[in-house]
């Protein structure tokens, strides 16, 4: 009996034991897959950190690339712009005379009109034989009934003042087809130019080419902004207005589409035959002045695109020259007006 008795409190030591040992065993074994998992955990934790980083340093460079292309869009629109008034105005001169060299004539350097004395009654040096005489052979001033149509566009600006002040010296008329974004700080400048008996047309609000030529409605809904923003500043109700870079921008069936409809509200639209060359920044003061007195005698009746927008100072300095030049040569300065003939490039 005694035996049997040694033999079941060996058998349960020995399952006691083992049970003790099972038991150590599953929880070193927990503890090192717990370890495991933790260490996993840390790694997750720095990938997902450098994720992190690497998608901040993305997020970065996307946004400056998005920067570089809105640059770059910026240009290339600039561009169109000067290309479109290129067109336009070797179409003009083709219609006329066709002999005289291109009225463009883009210099390297940027502005270029410090030379000029604006307090002058010239604004630059005029040879006698620099320009052609414009009267026709055997007239005197007294004879002559020419008239010329100055117009400028992209304003208000801080210039438009002293636009104001030289045309007023020289009893000129102009017109200003005027754009409203990032100009509103000009807006004082709108009543002025009524009150001064000029002519105030719209350019457009935005003057953004892929805004505004992207449908009839893109347009329509531009220019209904503008107006806007003139009636409340001037109580002038305006008619005439100008398609920005000219009516053969964007394709003929949106241009054709918003001139129907446009001219249908009242509306007239302007092109020009001669052409300053302002609209680039690295036209100077003598080219624009070279600009107008070489080829103003080649249109019937002349719509001359000048602009009085922000950074055009060598506008400024050669308007002085010009308008004497013009004065001298017989011509009446007119602001345009719905009698006036129109002038289309299409």
């Amino acid at each position: 009996m005694k035996k049997v008795r040694y033999v079941l409190l060996a058998a349960c030591g020995t399952l006691l034991f083992a049970c003790c040992g099972f038991f150590a065993y599953q929880c070193w074994d927990l503890s090192h897959q717990y370890q495991a998992l933790e260490a996993e955990a840390l790694a997750l934790r720095d990938d997902n950190s450098n994720l992190k980083e690497d998608q901040s340093k993305l997020n970065a460079e996307l946004a400056d690339s998005a920067a570089q292309l809105e640059e770059k869009e910026k240009y290339v629109a600039g561009q169109e712009a000067y290309i479109s008034e290129l067109s336009g105005q070797i179409g003009s001169i083709s219609e006329g005379t066709g002999d005289d060299d291109s009225a463009q004539g883009a210099d390297e350097s940027p502005e270029g009109g410090s030379g000029a004395d604006l307090g002058s009654s010239s604004g630059s040096s005029l040879p006698s034989d620099a320009y052609p005489n414009l009267y026709a052979e055997g007239c005197s001033p007294k004879d002559s009934k020419k008239v010329v149509y100055l117009t400028f566009d992209d304003g208000p600006s801080s210039l438009t003042p002293q636009v104001l002040d030289l045309l007023d010296r020289y009893n000129a008329k102009a017109t200003f087809f005027v754009v409203c974004k990032n100009n509103e700080e000009y807006a004082k400048y709108l009543p002025q130019i009524v009150e001064r008996g000029h002519t105030l047309a719209l350019h457009s609000y935005s003057h953004n080419y892929n805004t505004i030529y992207a449908s009839k409605d893109a347009f329509l809904d531009d220019y209904e902004k503008v107006y806007d923003w003139v009636v409340e500043n001037t109580g002038y109700t305006p008619s005439l207005f100008r398609f920005p870079g000219g009516s053969n921008n964007g394709s003929s069936y949106v241009v054709n589409g918003i001139i129907e409809e446009m001219e249908r509200r009242g509306f007239q639209y302007f092109d020009w035959n001669v052409s300053s060359g302002d609209g680039s920044n690295l036209t100077t003061t003598e080219n624009i002045i070279d600009n107008i007195c070489k080829n103003v005698g080649n249109a019937k009746n002349p719509v001359v695109l000048m602009h009085d927008g922000s950074g055009k100072n060598a506008t400024l300095a050669a308007l002085p020259t010009v308008l004497e030049y013009l004065a001298d040569n017989g011509y009446e300065f007119r602001s345009l007006d719905k009698s006036a003939e129109p002038v289309h490039y299409r």
